[in-house]
């Protein structure tokens, strides 16, 4: 399982920022008194203390070597390390630089691997295929049976709270969890997988799936903080139904922005049904009241039916007070990203 100190590892490499300037390194108790947790980014101010400028962080007075080279006023981004030497504030740059002192651990291969992680289609919506894991369902105990009944939802009764537990018990947050000291009512997915781990043989069929799950899950942990460097917000998971193939889920939104009003989101949903084929939806929220949609079916029966259900989608919205701006529905299966990355510039090979 991946801990917390090494799912926030930065895993791109970053070009250098205020170059020259060591990372503050800060004891215990300084730490303590600065109300400073690991990980979390802090704001500091450049200030004049006499004839000397001061790093200002939490009212609290600073010695910065890389002070001199501001002036008074500046603000700096720092955020939060802990490493053997103790804890300290390192200086992130727009593109969120680090720069430190200290060489930075070398990688593990597995966390190489999870964060080169190839696009593939989702193992854990294949896993939860309905009837996916009943053969392995079938050997647990009742009490266990319980715990992966209380991780799948019924789509008939799909409701908000559904979809933010499913959120929460997706497996992205399951170390931060346990940091927090966050009561854990029942075991998140990628617990549940690993166990299935634990008590199947070692040979079984089935094996290489649940692995493969849960390298999905933490790859998709790796990818949240990554974005998180650069103040992106990006959660993908998958929603498991016990009447009705799961649905992939992602929720997006581009880094924050002055010169940008207000916030973009955007949700995108994909699932498979055995009488409608596949179905893609995307959703913009493009403020707090308008909403776009498009969405791909490549049945064009499905397709048709669903651009007359626009009114009463459109109606639906209203109820929490939402307007749907756009709605379009194209009867074919949306483009991959690769597939859109066509252009100028690229290069076709043609050889036979």
């Amino acid at each position: 399982m991946l801990g917390p100190e090494l799912i926030n590892l930065t895993p791109r490499s970053t070009p250098i920022f205020l170059e020259g300037s060591a990372s503050i390194q800060l004891n215990q108790q300084a730490a303590k008194d600065l109300g400073l947790k690991d990980g979390q980014i802090v704001q500091g101010v450049i200030a004049t203390r006499g004839d000397m400028l001061k790093l200002i962080l939490n009212n609290r007075e600073l010695d910065w070597s890389a002070s001199g080279r501001f002036k008074p006023g500046d603000k700096l981004d720092f955020r939060v390390e802990t490493s053997i030497f103790g804890r300290s504030l390192v200086p992130l740059g727009r593109t969120a630089a680090v720069v430190s002192s200290t060489a930075p651990p070398a990688l593990s291969p597995r966390l190489l691997s999870l964060m080169h992680r190839p696009e593939q289609p989702s193992v854990l919506a294949s896993l939860f295929k309905q009837g996916g894991l009943d053969a392995i369902v079938a050997q647990l105990s009742g009490s266990e049976q319980q715990m992966r009944a209380n991780l799948l939802h019924s789509m008939a009764r799909l409701s908000p709270q559904a979809v933010k537990q499913a959120l929460i018990n997706s497996g992205l947050f399951g170390e931060s969890r346990l940091v927090g000291a966050t009561p854990v009512q029942i075991p998140d997915i990628k617990q549940m997988l690993r166990m299935l781990l634990r008590m199947i043989p070692v040979k079984s069929a089935i094996t290489a799936d649940l692995e493969r799950a849960v390298d999905e899950i933490e790859s998709k942990q790796l990818d949240s903080l990554q974005g998180q460097q650069s103040r992106e917000l990006g959660y993908s998971f998958v929603l498991p139904f016990m009447d009705a193939n799961p649905v992939e889920i992602e929720l997006y939104r581009e880094p924050l922005s002055s010169s940008i009003e207000g916030e973009e989101w955007v949700i995108n949903l994909h699932t498979e049904s055995r009488h409608l084929g596949e179905l893609w939806l995307k959703t913009t929220l493009k403020s707090a009241a308008s909403v776009e949609m498009v969405m791909w079916a490549p049945y064009s029966d499905v397709a048709q039916r669903a651009q007359e259900a626009a009114s009463e989608l459109e109606y639906e919205l209203e109820r929490f007070g939402l307007g749907l701006a756009k709605f379009d529905v194209l009867s074919a299966p949306r483009p991959s990203s690769s597939e859109a990355a066509g252009g100028s510039g690229q290069v076709v090979d043609v050889s036979t």
